[in-house]
């Protein structure tokens, strides 16, 4: 049974005596726990307090948690390190330990890697081989295999070659996994290529080989313990198995673990995380694991709180009360007084009251970004259906499209798209740095070469691109028309002196011609007008449309859950509220968790949108006597 704190308490050194386990739900203060008892061990702990050496290592899930959690510690942070996991196996392990992974590849897939040229990670965002001339690969193959005819893969599917970590935790095999499109005979020389020549790992290989070489190398493991005698792994819902293995050797000894984790929230199951690893944690070693309880909640009113305690009533280890504080007791007893609202259907009324939470800065969070299209005005149903059709073929991909179009630019459609938007922009605001902008997505400006000349040739090769556009312009077609134009005698020294004599604007590539052809017709079919929003309103800073992965760890005044169970969910969505079950790991808990996660983000007011003939009866049923004031508008 987990003794309860709360999110102020600070552990005693007598505590850390043991491994930690702390579950923490939605609101509870998991990170100010986390900093304030980081920062009272580097304070007053001697081992570390009385060492310049000795330090405290924090995990956690994202890139954004991190630089979050390394501002808060702010003056203590010469005794603090802070990563994602793949940053820690990257910096502690990978580049100190380059013998050793060069061994381990010899010993267990036969590849001799020579030179003393360090092997890193892929760069967020691009594949192990971007940069690379797929020909290149193509001789390297033929070299090795001794066949005459090369081959024609895309960068990407040979990209996607990598350690099956998988089958490792399931037999202790290593093997690589890889398309069907791949022939076998070439899957270990296009490996061997991205390992030796472009030198670099994927993500899982990164985790394969961190492990493996703590498990190979007594040394590496034991400076990591003398280092870092406390390691505290925040979100540990999220970890996989490999990660857990990894941080539970650290462990071992001397090294004291701490996780903080809330199995309710555990909704990555598709990179590998299971529930499981939370719940049933058990450390190395002789040490034993003690376990604490935050079942405050700072977040959310008593009302929300109570239904998603009704959501998460199958885990009896986190019962959650609201304790959030008010500025008045006027305003909280209004607040207070919000119940849980349930719209059904699209009447005219149930839109009025979508509409006026999103004008007053609510968000709509739902299973699919393409979802959201059906709250936004004036998007016609059959570009819903484009925008569908466009996630869809991007379902078993890697590829985070919503990652891709608000940083990241490297599918090619996205960044012509992001392109000619700018180059619009440009346009309508008479901005020549917008116009230059626009074209440093694709190539470094040299402001040394605007002659009076080039200039002129910006400008009107803008106004003869957005010429006639319209709201049912197709991007595609307007892209056309530009790279068109810039092949005409009178760009001329726009093109050759300032962008290139080879420079245009692709919309496709190879991959989506070989791998993805619907897209090429989806993506000609989508309007002008839909594709801005998509670019400018769902997948923008401050964007009012999230799918419930993306809105993880974010919070509102105000939420409108529209998420409905798919066929891979296996679940129909009034199971949900007749026995909703989330400590499994059946695809129907995790969308349970999903369904959480979704209630849990709003502080003042949670809307939750049910589809026109949805049984009241079941809501009824559901919440009596569970505390919950609630409304249902249709």
């Amino acid at each position: 049974m987990a003794f309860e704190i709360e999110s102020g308490t600070i552990l005693t050194a007598e505590q850390f005596q043991n491994h930690v386990k702390i579950y923490a739900g939605p609101g509870a203060g998991k990170t100010h726990f986390l900093v304030e008892n980081v920062k009272n061990i580097v304070t007053n702990h001697p081992i570390i307090a009385q060492s310049r050496l000795r330090k405290v290592l924090c995990i956690t899930y994202t890139n954004a948690a991190v630089e979050e959690i390394t501002h808060r510690f702010n003056r203590f942070s010469d005794s603090v390190e802070v990563f994602t996991i793949h940053g820690f196996i990257i910096e502690h392990i990978i580049k100190p330990f380059q013998i050793d992974l060069r061994r381990i590849i010899k010993e267990q897939f036969t590849i001799d890697i020579q030179g003393n040229k360090p092997i890193t990670s892929q760069i967020e965002g691009l594949g192990i081989l971007h940069g690379i001339d797929r020909e290149e690969i193509y001789k390297f193959i033929i070299d090795k295999t001794g066949e005459t005819i090369p081959p024609s893969y895309s960068k990407k599917l040979m990209g996607e070659i990598q350690v099956d970590n998988t089958v490792f935790l399931e037999s202790g095999k290593t093997q690589l996994s890889a398309s069907n499109s791949i022939a076998e005979n070439h899957q270990l020389p296009i490996k061997k290529y991205a390992w030796s020549e472009s030198r670099k790992l994927t993500h899982n290989e990164i985790l394969f080989f961190g492990y493996q070489i703590l498990k190979a190398n007594p040394t590496a493991l034991y400076s990591l313990r003398v280092k870092f005698p406390f390691i505290f792994v925040d979100e540990f819902q999220d970890t996989n198995p490999l990660q857990t293995l990894l941080i539970k050797l650290i462990g071992g000894k001397s090294t004291t673990i701490g996780i903080i984790g809330d199995i309710a929230q555990s909704i990555y199951s598709f990179q590998g995380a299971r529930p499981s690893q939370f719940a049933n944690f058990t450390p190395n070693g002789e040490r034993q694991l003690s376990e604490y309880v935050i079942n405050g909640n700072r977040r959310s009113t008593n009302n929300i709180v109570h239904f998603c305690n009704f959501l998460r009533q199958s885990d009896t280890n986190v019962i959650q009360t609201s304790i959030r504080p008010y500025d008045s007791e006027d305003k909280k007893a209004i607040i207070e007084e919000t119940p849980v609202r349930f719209l059904i259907g699209d009447s005219e009324n149930v839109k009025l009251i979508i509409a006026s939470v999103i004008e007053r800065g609510g968000v709509v969070l739902t299973r699919a970004w393409a979802k959201a299209f059906a709250y936004i005005r004036d998007i016609e149903d059959d570009q819903i259906k484009i925008l569908t059709s466009i996630y869809n073929s991007y379902y078993n991909s890697p590829i985070d499209i919503r990652a891709e179009i608000t940083e990241i630019n490297n599918v090619t459609w996205v960044r012509a798209f992001k392109f000619i938007f700018k180059l619009s922009e440009a346009h309508e605001k008479g901005s020549f740095v917008d116009a230059l902008n626009a074209f440093k997505l694709y190539t470094d400006i040299d402001r040394r070469k605007l002659s009076h000349s080039i200039v002129r040739q910006i400008t009107e090769i803008i106004d003869d691109t957005f010429k006639g556009l319209t709201d049912s312009s197709s991007p595609v077609e307007v892209i056309t028309i530009f790279n068109n134009r810039l092949d005409e005698i009178k760009y001329n020294d726009l093109k050759v002196l300032l962008l290139g004599e080879s420079f245009y604007v692709p919309v496709i590539d190879e991959y989506d011609l070989n791998n993805n052809k619907p897209i090429v017709s989806n993506l000609t079919a989508l309007t002008w007008a839909t594709s801005f929003k998509l670019f400018t309103e769902v997948f923008s800073p401050g964007s009012k449309y999230m799918t419930v992965h993306q809105a993880k760890g974010l919070e509102w005044d105000e939420v409108i859950v529209s998420v409905s169970p798919n066929n891979f969910d296996k679940i129909k969505l009034p199971a949900v509220y007749n026995k909703p079950e989330i400590l499994k790991e059946a695809a129907a808990d995790e969308f349970v968790r999903m369904y959480y996660v979704a209630c849990s983000r709003a502080r003042d007011s949670l809307y939750i949108h049910l589809a026109d003939g949805f049984d009241q009866n079941i809501i009824d049923t559901a919440l009596k006597d569970r505390n919950v004031q609630y409304e249902i508008i249709t």
